[in-house]
């Protein structure tokens, strides 16, 4: 007879990588199966800081043991969850994390240390509401912004990310394929996507919108403006005109994967198995 009791462990420490050292929290739940404490669940919290006295963590991953979904029917076991992805510079602990490169890594520790904690995890499931901060302080969505320079989501083209669903994910390459095919028709554009936008943007826009033939000719003319430069002249209309095509449903409002053959082996210096294990 199986009996759920609340049994909660709260582990916090640093964890030393070759690169970068971020601050880790463990929250694990358990039951009493038999007379005997067994782990429900696990959440991770990679790179938490303080801001403005508030707790703030850079990476959340959720994982549901495979005895709690065989008994109480719930959750898929083989699938971690990644719960929060959110970079910034305090994300590490030893020094500044860097854009880019220190987003990979840490990114790539979190789930390389979920990997070696929960070997029966086959992949990690993401719902992708990634944002970046642009320089004038504007937030854009990472996803669309990514679409615009590279036809594919950030967790695509980084970690081969793909939607589960097989219908979906052809429905979305279908939209992607077409945006980037359509002609520019920058009467119809200006009238319906940068009508509230800042002029001098609209300026800068229109100038680089000359002798583009294709959505495809005119992203790639913003992007060669630089990434500090794209990001402010992309995010005021991009959220529409995205939400236009629908690429929105299958972008913000999908499920998808990242495999586990994409992540990285990365050097934990203070790992210890038997350590972590006992929690």
């Amino acid at each position: 007879m199986s009996e759920y009791k609340k049994n909660e462990y709260l582990f916090k420490g640093i964890l030393e990588t070759d690169k970068y050292s971020y601050n880790i929290i463990i929250n694990t739940k358990k039951y009493n199966l038999n007379g005997k404490d067994t782990i429900y669940s696990q959440y991770f919290n990679f790179g938490s800081y303080t801001d403005n006295n508030k707790k703030k963590t850079c990476v959340d991953i959720y994982v549901m043991y495979p005895i709690s979904q065989d008994l109480m029917n719930m959750g898929n076991p083989t699938m971690a969850q990644l719960i929060t992805t959110h970079f910034d510079e305090r994300c590490s602990v030893d020094k500044k994390l860097q854009r880019g490169e220190g987003t990979h890594h840490l990114l790539h520790t979190a789930m390389y240390f979920v990997l070696k904690m929960c070997p029966f995890i086959k992949g990690f499931e993401i719902n992708d509401a990634s944002t970046r901060n642009c320089d004038n302080k504007t937030v854009i969505t990472l996803s669309y912004f990514s679409i615009t320079q590279y036809g594919k989501t950030w967790y695509e083209k980084n970690f081969n990310a793909y939607i589960g669903d097989i219908p979906k994910r052809n429905k979305y390459r279908e939209i992607v394929d077409k945006i980037f095919e359509k002609e520019l028709n920058w009467e119809l554009f200006n009238t319906i996507y940068l009508r509230d936008v800042n002029k001098e943007i609209v300026k800068t826009l229109e100038t680089i919108k000359d002798s583009s033939i294709t959505y495809a000719d005119f992203f790639k003319k913003i992007h060669k403006t630089g990434v500090s430069n794209a990001c402010i002249l992309i995010q005021p209309w991009i959220d529409e005109f995205m939400l236009s095509t629908n690429l929105r449903n299958y972008v913000l409002y999908t499920q998808w994967i990242i495999p586990i053959e994409s992540i990285k082996r990365v050097t934990l210096k203070n790992y210890k198995k038997d350590f972590y294990g006992k929690i």
